[in-house]
């Protein structure tokens, strides 16, 4: 004999419709766009109006393929004020994407919950008793935040990570008849130059100065130990050397060692950058933990020119 379910078309829809928002107020972050509440809230409510669409009229245009697509069309033209063709197509895209991040990250609490859960005609809909048991209340209040500020913090980290790749090149260090290849980073916040010489200094780490130097001479070149032991550097190092004056944060006034190569060129997209005789500031440690980068490249060779 069938199990007799009941489906509390109340629950569901209020479920469909707070994750519709929540779907619709990233896309707005993901892609800029520019809306209002009452636009979201409206779009949410025709998103969500599937569920009574799918259980009451499970024939009907919208709960196939193409009218599903046909509404989606409505639901982002209703969210979104229409700049272009081009942004409102970005727009719907993202919706869909977001749509299925989110989704799957639901479905998870769902089964992780072990609460009851079918698929009508593409809409997530739940069974319980009652007017619905703990577990289906808890996945609305609990698992829905959850999942929308998991999802916008991963979408954040991916932003902030995608901006800072679009400042990354590669970079070649030429000295004493060596090279070191990397990756570097522009550093709008690196300001560093020699007061006397007026050189621009490229902070760099252990990855690439043990390309260009012995390790035991790395190992020299501390602020204490350059000081006192500057004889024991080899020639070609010693009038290389460079003490730059420089103010950490909640620190006064310190000296940075660097080393004058012979050149830095970064690779862009406009073509070859090169620096002649820049100061690389000696750094012990890695500059990031995930070694997406080896070097800050000093903001200003970036608008300097070709050849400098």
């Amino acid at each position: 004999m069938k199990e007799e379910v009941h489906i509390y078309l109340d629950a569901v829809w209020l479920l469909n419709f707070l994750m519709d928002a929540m779907i619709l107020n990233l896309t707005l972050g993901l892609t800029r766009g520019k809306s209002s509440k009452l636009r979201l809230i409206l779009a949410a409510l025709i998103a969500s109006s599937m569920v009574p669409l799918t259980i009451l009229m499970p024939g009907s245009f919208f709960t196939t393929s193409v009218g599903k697509i046909v509404l989606s069309l409505i639901i982002v033209w209703v969210a979104f004020r229409f700049v272009s063709l081009r942004s409102f197509l970005m727009q719907w895209v993202s919706f869909y994407f977001i749509t299925f991040a989110i989704g799957g990250s639901m479905m998870g609490v769902h089964f992780f919950l072990m609460s009851d859960i079918q698929v009508e005609g593409g809409t997530v809909v739940t069974f319980s008793g009652g007017y619905g048991d703990p577990v289906s209340w808890l996945f609305v209040f609990v698992g829905f935040p959850c999942s929308y500020f998991f999802t916008k913090w991963r979408f954040n980290q991916i932003a902030v990570h995608q901006m800072k790749l679009d400042n990354i090149y590669e970079v070649t260090v030429n000295w004493s008849g060596k090279s070191a290849v990397c990756q570097g980073m522009v550093d709008s916040g690196n300001q560093l130059i020699d007061p006397v010489t007026r050189k621009m200094v490229f902070l760099a780490d252990h990855q690439v100065l043990i390309q260009l130097l012995e390790k035991e001479v790395l190992e020299y070149l501390t602020m204490d130990r350059v000081v006192t032991s500057m004889d024991d550097l080899p020639d070609e190092v010693q009038k290389n050397v460079r003490l730059v004056p420089f103010q950490a944060a909640g620190n006064g006034g310190q000296l940075l060692v660097t080393l004058m190569v012979d050149s830095i060129t970064i690779q862009t997209p406009e073509g070859a950058l090169t620096l002649n005789h820049p100061l690389l500031g000696i750094q012990h440690h890695d500059l990031t933990h995930d070694q997406s980068y080896q070097m800050l490249i000093h903001p200003h060779v970036m608008v300097k020119g070709r050849t400098a």
